[in-house]
């Protein structure tokens, strides 16, 4: 039987990353819809044993297991770039010292995207090696002005003795710390609130340029070789691999909303011309809500299908004023010739490209950093439908947390994409129906049927001041139409 799944992506604009070690604030009351984490890190924890080492290349992975009834597991990643401490003398360690049996607590940054598959895949920006033998505490957060972390737990004296560093390991001075996450080392602390402590070591953080990094554009790429195609409900599902020594496999389902180009001709590729062999690059949003199941399923908002005849190459970003890619990678000279439209195909002028992600085609670049070129076709795409942006506002104001998942009015949001809804109150059901899309749902159960196939939430279904609230992950399904 497959193990509970404790980690869930997490959609929409109000919150990032995954949820399920994150300190949550508790309503007050049955009453009380809002619950608003405070942001006091930018790093999410997960902690275990460690199970099953595997050394390939320059990686090292690590299945990790929570110590729980009915344990969770986590594929840790590690890289070159991973900052690895021992908690008792607060060394830094080499990856390569990894070996069963061992406890650590992994930290990895809450906006980075990732694939929602079981068990899930992260490249923690930090682990902590619990040291059995010797004593010692490990914080990582946020600190104020006054050394006081943003969720009041600590307050730092610093200490002739303690030892400040950065990353890489060079030294800093206490005025070098503001403003940086900071992972705490210590050992004994007051019993005031904030607790306080001398800490024996500190190591500062700069999370900006990861913080960049993710804020490049609003999607996620996967790029592959179509190994199926299929029709179902009159969508095109396609089963498509990673040309990778171990293997992804990713089911895209492409919908009447879904943007396909060739990489070639620039132009619109109909659905019905998907042919297994070809590569593509699909594009979706990174903040978007998927069920957590391998492999996974994904409705994509872009597709480039690769034009194995006709050279051309595609860059999908967000683009500053001047149009400079937000990862400094590439800069448009837009002419004459340049053809702009909007996702319909509709022609567009140079300023409606302003705060929208771009779908850039050209073909040559000069040699300079940034590469510049003057892109034959340039597809402006907003962000999210009008209907979307609207189901966000209705959740951000109407939503609260049940054991760490977000539950989210059933009707509202179906209404406002577009289903009709209709009860059953004597059978506790809820149905709803949408073209060729419906749903059946039963209060106080967490098994539901999407077009006659079982599906399950993250939390059972509840009535709450009169209104059915059901876990968040249902917006994947409800979206995709």
């Amino acid at each position: 039987m497959m193990k509970k799944i404790g980690i869930f992506t997490v959609a929409l604009l109000l919150m990032v990353g995954f949820n399920f070690h994150q300190p949550v604030a508790k309503a007050q009351s049955e009453e009380e819809s809002i619950v608003k984490p405070k942001d006091t890190s930018n790093f999410i924890k997960t902690s275990g044993i460690i199970t099953d080492v595997v050394k390939q290349d320059e990686t090292i992975t690590l299945t990790v297991e929570t110590e729980e009834k009915e344990p969770q597991t986590t594929i840790l990643k590690l890289t070159e770039d991973t900052l690895i401490f021992n908690s008792g003398t607060t060394k830094a360690l080499k990856k390569e010292t990894f070996k069963k049996g061992q406890k650590v607590a992994a930290y990895y940054g809450k906006n980075k995207p990732m694939l929602a598959i079981y068990p899930p895949q992260i490249s923690p920006e930090l682990v902590i090696v619990h040291d059995a033998e010797k004593f010692g505490n490990v914080k990582v957060s946020k600190f104020d002005n006054k050394l006081v972390s943003l969720d009041n737990d600590l307050k730092l004296n610093i200490g002739k003795e303690t030892i400040i560093i950065n990353g890489k390991g060079e030294k800093l001075d206490q005025k070098d710390i503001t403003g940086k996450e900071l992972v705490v080392f210590y050992t004994v602390s007051t019993r005031s609130i904030p607790a306080q402590t001398t800490p024996s070591k500190i190591v500062a953080i700069d999370y900006s340029s990861a913080e960049m990094e993710q804020n490049t554009t609003n999607y996620m790429k996967f790029s592959g070789m179509i190994k199926d195609v299929a029709t179902k409900d009159g969508r095109v599902v396609l089963t498509v691999e990673t040309e990778e020594k171990e293997q992804t496999t990713t089911i895209f389902t492409i919908n009447n909303d879904t943007l396909v180009f060739n990489s070639g001709t620039t132009k619109t590729v109909e659905k019905r011309s998907f042919k297994k062999g070809q590569r593509m690059d699909a594009y979706y949003d990174k903040n978007k809500p998927m069920i957590l199941i391998y492999p996974a399923q994904i409705t994509p908002e872009l597709v480039i299908l690769h034009d194995e005849g006709k050279l051309g190459s595609v860059k999908v970003s967000k683009f500053d004023d001047e149009f400079l890619s937000l990862d400094k990678d590439l800069k448009l000279n837009i002419g004459k010739e340049t053809l702009l439209v909007n996702e319909k195909g509709e022609k567009i002028k140079q300023e409606d490209l302003n705060g929208k992600e771009l779908v850039v085609f050209y073909t040559i670049t000069t040699m300079s950093i940034p590469a510049q070129t003057p892109p034959s076709k340039i597809v402006a795409i907003n962000y999210l439908s009008t209907a979307m942006k609207e189901v966000l506002t209705i959740i951000q104001k109407d939503h609260f947390m049940q054991n760490g998942v977000k539950m989210i009015p059933l009707r509202k949001v179906a209404e406002q994409l577009g289903y009709e809804v209709k009860y059953n109150v004597k059978k506790k059901k809820i149905y709803l129906s949408l073209e060729n899309s419906s749903f059946t749902i039963t209060r106080g159960e967490k098994t539901y049927s999407y077009n006659k196939s079982l599906q399950q939430f993250k939390e059972k279904p509840v009535l709450k001041n009169k209104k059915t609230y059901v876990s968040e992950d249902i917006l994947e399904l409800l979206n995709q139409q």
